[in-house]
């Protein structure tokens, strides 16, 4: 379609403009606003590939039609409502390195999401956040010390809560440490039984079969030291299963870093010296409800399914957007 679009002047200042194109989103595009609507409605069921070619426009016009709707409509994300917050980091690869994103865990909305890790990838987030500080009644992270101070000093009377899914998934990274050091003091032919028993050893132990159970016994008693670990990785995560609240939490834990410490292994030294450091984060989880970010775990499995259906992103702006919307998208379709 050909629209021939006047040039007008002001007789008096002498400016100049052209003749305002009101059927097109933007004065500066080569689409009507009905053509955006319509590769937003295919968009929902179709690849940008598969799009561009059903309508005939070039795969970066179909990207920039959603990239533009994408920009405003969370041009401005609300706080609000927001009480509880996630904050987590995920890794992109090499040419994007990593993220930080931020959610409302009440709602799983992205609420902000920042280049790079810990508190650094957070600065523009700083100055929105503490206008609602009074509001926020914690923040769930992991152990390591990235956003700890950045809360204590951004959220001063917000709580930290330290996820248990991190807790767990730090006991389980010490456990197959342990696995394979043990596996590197074995002649060749005994390393055969710990090969290939890592998900056996870190699986919750009530979803094993029988047998697999009878296997793990076996694999307890004939390496006592990874045996003494698996269990106590048991004991670790039956305290979130059984604990009513912080009190009993607390015994149970002072309980676990006790015989951790007895035990002589270094792996669960090391833990027993972690818990004790961030006890009130982790006596925080039963102190607000028993509150989790584990919903962030599945949502990076998003992110990470969101970069291998497009083979990479490599307008970064777009992906961010993508990732924003990333809540209100079924994983069923191809994007």
């Amino acid at each position: 379609m050909r629209v021939a679009v006047r040039r007008i002047r002001c007789r008096d200042c002498g400016a100049s403009s052209h003749e305002p194109i009101t059927f097109c989103p933007d004065p500066y595009v080569r689409y009507t606003k009905w053509t955006a609507r319509f590769v937003l409605a295919l968009r929902t069921e179709m690849s940008i590939s598969a799009a561009a070619k059903f309508t005939g426009l070039h795969w970066e016009t179909v990207k920039n039609i959603e990239k533009a709707w994408l920009e405003k409509k969370y041009k401005r994300v609300r706080l609000d409502d927001v009480a509880y917050l996630g904050i987590d980091e995920v890794y992109l690869g090499k040419r994007l390195g990593y993220i930080t994103v931020v959610r409302d865990i009440d709602s799983g909305a992205v609420l902000f999401i920042g280049k790079g890790k810990g508190g650094d990838a957070l600065k523009k987030f700083r100055k929105r956040i503490k206008r609602k500080a009074k509001q926020i009644k914690a923040v769930a992270i992991d152990m390591a010390n990235s956003y700890s101070a950045w809360v204590a000093e951004v959220l001063p009377d917000a709580d930290i809560v330290y996820d248990h899914f991190h807790v767990i998934k730090s006991m389980n990274d010490k456990l197959n440490t342990l696995r394979r050091s043990t596996m590197n003091r074995l002649e060749d032919d005994q390393k055969k039984e710990l090969k290939g028993k890592r998900f056996l050893l870190l699986r919750n132990e009530e979803s094993l079969s029988e047998e697999s159970k009878e296997e793990l016994e076996e694999l307890r008693e004939r390496f006592e030291d990874l045996g003494l670990a698996s269990a106590m990785k048991e004991y670790l995560r039956n305290i979130y299963r059984i604990a009513p609240g912080a009190s009993i939490a607390k015994l149970a834990f002072e309980k676990w870093c006790v015989m951790a410490d007895e035990s002589g292994i270094a792996c669960l030294k090391t833990m027993a010296k972690t818990i004790r450091q961030r006890i009130e984060g982790l006596l925080a989880y039963w102190n607000h409800g028993c509150l989790t970010s584990a919903s962030q775990e599945g949502f990076n499995n998003k992110i990470g399914w969101l970069t291998r259906q497009a083979y990479g992103y490599r307008d970064e702006k777009y992906l961010h957007l993508k990732i924003y919307d990333l809540p209100h998208l079924s994983t069923r379709r191809h994007l």
